[in-house]
């Protein structure tokens, strides 16, 4: 099945859950980017020279996606569901 019958197939609560998991997925890699960022200023110990790196929305969902993944992996194992 392709994926766009598959999501056609789905239910509203189906697709509310996949945007709840996509919702915590993208709060976990905006933790995740922060703590990188933070990371690199404590190890450049503030170097007035250090480069000033942002939070892009590329990078945000792209790592989003890598976490929602994860997550539905890890839920179809603890509750059996998506076999």
């Amino acid at each position: 099945m392709k994926l766009g019958h598959w999501l056609n197939s789905l239910s509203l609560f189906d697709h509310l859950l996949l945007l709840l998991l996509f919702l915590v997925g993208v709060y976990f890699s905006k933790l995740t980017l922060e703590a990188l960022r933070e990371f690199y200023r404590k190890k450049t110990n503030d170097s007035p020279y250090m480069v000033k790196y942002r939070i892009t929305p590329l990078a945000l969902l792209s790592l989003g996606i890598f976490y929602t993944v994860i997550l539905v992996k890890i839920m179809s194992r603890l509750f059996g569901i998506l076999n």
